[in-house]
């Protein structure tokens, strides 16, 4: 171990008298097994250290982490990386009638990458420093949780600093250092899907999304400009041929783009198989879409919940299990309502929810907006 490492050691046993040396590192090789290898003794001694109630461990005294070691419920991690993409600054009202700013940042680092969630004060510094991607920065001082989607979020408040290591004046090409989620269609394929679900932006402007199936799975689709207005009178249920698509990921999501230089073709022919039902034991985590079904052996009672961007949401989960394996399933928005018309033992089939590891190392489920959820006889 580092030497660094002892004197975080020594920090907290001074903090902890009745713990001593080997019981510690005891408790920080537990984290890293828990962890299945992607905590480093880093990650790992700063999590003992928050379990234990040690807060302020010198920043100067560890390395940046790993953007896979990062867990949710760390209060002040410290990364670098490459930025992959920037969002807009967006402002919003909270329920008590204050404004804040909100700006999203997604960086890299050979390990993976995290969605970067910038509030207030530190929204509009980055909205100044109008990075690009390719830059590089190191964010400090941040803290982690679980975003809406279920992924792990890096977030900046007013404790959190950045600094810019290498600014790119262009958009570079991403290096190959950077792990990128995959994805079975590329933007200069032909694309053949059937829409499952239709569902038009509140926006005037925006796009109408689709929830599809093709024959690499499930994907959704956003349909912009005039095609937004097409694709809703050709509902549900059409098969399409898209041609000069784009794809772009946001959150862990990937997306096919449909804009006014693609083509759209309504096929009548039968091409696209229903999408396969997945076995739960089969289910990896990563930004695909899954189909999967099972008998209901657990449920909660919907909840009411409110983000930190001040949207109230509700959400409930459901167990399920087939004959491999059980899984939980957490029911959001809309979703959540339909929990109260199911009861333990029933059967159920899921279209479209996304899957992640939590800190355990066990496979979660969740719903996205677009998710269809049915009761089987």
């Amino acid at each position: 171990m580092p030497a660094s490492f002892d004197d975080l050691l020594n920090q907290i046993l001074s903090h902890n008298p009745n713990i001593d040396r080997d019981q510690l590192i005891t408790m920080v090789d537990q984290k890293k097994q828990e962890s299945h290898g992607l905590l480093s003794d880093e990650g790992a001694i700063r999590l003992v250290a928050q379990q234990l109630s040690v807060s302020a461990l010198p920043a100067n005294s560890i390395g940046d982490q790993r953007i896979t070691s990062v867990h949710a419920g760390l209060n002040n991690s410290t990364i670098t990386g490459q930025v992959v993409m920037v969002g807009d600054l967006r402002e919003f009202q909270r329920s008590d009638g204050t404004q804040g700013k909100v700006m999203r940042m997604k960086v890299g680092d050979k390990s993976g990458q995290i969605t970067c969630v910038f509030w207030d004060d530190m929204a509009d510094t980055l909205a100044r420093e109008s990075l690009v991607p390719g830059s590089t920065v190191r964010l400090l001082h941040g803290y982690t949780k679980h975003g809406m989607g279920g992924e792990v979020e890096f977030h900046l408040g007013s404790r959190a600093s950045f600094q810019i290591m290498k600014r790119s004046q262009s958009s570079e090409p991403l290096t190959n250092n950077i792990t990128t989620p995959g994805a079975n269609f590329r933007a200069s394929d032909q694309l053949r899907f059937r829409l499952l679900k239709l569902q038009k932006s509140q926006s005037e402007k925006g796009p109408t999304w689709a929830l599809c199936s093709s024959e690499s799975g499930l994907l959704i689709a956003k349909f912009w400009d005039t095609h937004a207005q097409d694709v809703l009178s050709m509902g549900e249920g059409a098969l399409l041929l898209i041609q000069d698509h784009w794809v772009t990921e946001r959150n862990g999501m990937v997306y096919v783009n449909i804009g006014s230089k693609s083509k759209v073709t309504k096929e009548s022919a039968d091409f696209v198989a229903e999408t396969p039902v997945a076995s739960i034991g089969s289910l990896h985590p990563g930004p695909a879409l899954w189909t999967i079904s099972g008998k209901i052996i657990e449920r909660s009672e919907p909840r009411e919940i409110e983000t930190r961007e001040g949207r109230r949401t509700r959400v409930s989960n459901i167990n399920i299990e087939d004959d491999t394996a059980r899984i939980r399933v957490s029911l959001w928005d809309t979703h959540a309502e339909k929990t109260e018309s199911l009861r333990i033992g029933d059967h159920v089939k899921i279209t479209g929810v996304k899957v992640r590891e939590n800190m355990n190392g066990e496979k979660e489920a969740s719903t996205v907006f677009l998710t269809q959820l049915e009761k089987q006889q």
